[in-house]
């Protein structure tokens, strides 16, 4: 992160595809630190509409504000100050994408121009594409908190160079897991996992996380016996449902949102379809609400990756304050996105103190 913030490079960009890094391209440069009057702000573009996906991430964004800018009793110095670079203060600016990737980009530019120090988000892997690259237009770095496309970070489709940070797992590791994890419950249960299905959303999150199953399926030795993807603005999910329950899946994989995911819960036990697993990566039921939906159903074969669980809190000082303080905003337990967005402000404020602080004396 140090390193992204000091050593930028000016007036570059890098087209979709380029194999050349940002830092290859041009001079380095540093980039803005503080606005006047000795704010600090740090740009958020996430999904603000449609969802309450989106205030939950904002909600923890401004946990991580209060931690930085105030006093609290805790062993981390970051939490015992106030503020950053000596009391500056840092302030949040965001912004609503509304899952769109050419409103990403508008939405960006904005906060870019009003000279933010760095930018985060975008939640939305295609929308987090779209921040990143107006970011390398400005050379300002960003800090994706909670996308997981690896397709972002693995040299195949994007060239951000050392503009672009990442804090969550990616779908590759997440497939790696879920497979092995499959294969560890036929060998120490006798699950009789054979067949697997996934239903994904036709954008850059659902496609390349189809690719990612569909190659560990393949490397596990599993049968993928359906793969049906649906359109964005889709709100039924009968059919998919009913085409996935005829596949005779064991195991049905989802790359969904929320929204989507409850709908396709409420689908499958409409059919009566009762797998060995349902399987979500990064983006459904880590939302803590799907634990009701769940509830509601009656259903309990549910499951997918976390960074995070309250079950842990004890165990853990830091977070346990911080779920606290989540808690009091919202009336849930923090999850995994949520306190990858808290991270990546708290990575944005420690890049930029470390950018800012002297040289030490040789």
């Amino acid at each position: 992160m140090t390193a992204a913030l000091a050593g930028c490079s000016s007036q570059s960009s890098a087209p979709a595809g380029d194999s050349g890094s940002a830092a290859e391209q041009a001079a380095p440069a540093e980039a803005p630190a503080a606005s006047e009057g000795g704010e600090i702000t740090i740009g958020a573009v996430l999904p603000l509409t449609g969802s309450s996906t989106g205030e939950y991430l904002k909600a923890a964004m401004e946990v991580a504000e209060d931690i930085i800018n105030n006093s609290h009793d805790l062993d981390w110095e970051l939490a015992k100050n106030e503020g950053i670079l000596g009391g500056q203060k840092v302030k949040i600016v965001f912004a609503d994408h509304e899952s769109n990737a050419d409103k990403a980009t508008t939405e960006a530019s904005k906060l870019l121009d009003e000279g933010v120090a760095a930018i985060t988000g975008a939640y939305n892997s295609g929308c987090s594409a779209a921040v990143a690259n107006a970011a390398l237009e400005y050379n300002i770095p960003m800090i994706c908190g909670s996308s997981s496309s690896a397709a972002l970070t693995d040299g195949t489709t994007y060239a951000f160079g050392s503009i672009f940070n990442r804090v969550a797992a990616n779908d590759a590791q997440e497939s790696d897991e879920f497979f092995e994890y499959l294969t560890y419950l036929n060998e120490e249960y006798d699950a009789g996992i054979e067949n697997v299905a996934i239903a994904w959303i036709n954008n850059s999150y659902g496609i390349h996380a189809d690719e990612m199953f569909q190659k560990y399926a393949a490397e596990y030795g599993f049968n993928v016996v359906a793969s049906e993807s649906y359109d964005a603005s889709s709100t039924s999910f009968d059919t998919e449902a009913a085409k996935i329950k005829e596949s005779g899946a064991d195991v049905v994989f989802q790359a969904s949102y929320i929204g989507d995911l409850t709908s396709f819960a409420k689908a499958y036990q409409s059919l009566d379809f009762n797998p060995k697993a349902i399987i979500c990566y990064c983006g459904g039921f880590q939302d803590a609400s799907f634990a009701g939906v769940a509830t509601d159903l009656g259903v309990n074969f549910y499951a997918g990756g976390q960074a995070c669980t309250a079950q842990l809190a004890d165990k853990l000082e830091v977070f346990s304050y911080v779920n606290d303080l989540y808690k009091a905003k919202t009336g849930q337990d923090i999850d995994g996105p949520a306190l990858e967005e808290f991270a990546s402000i708290i990575v944005a404020a420690q890049g930029i103190e470390q950018r800012e602080a002297p040289m030490p004396t040789p």
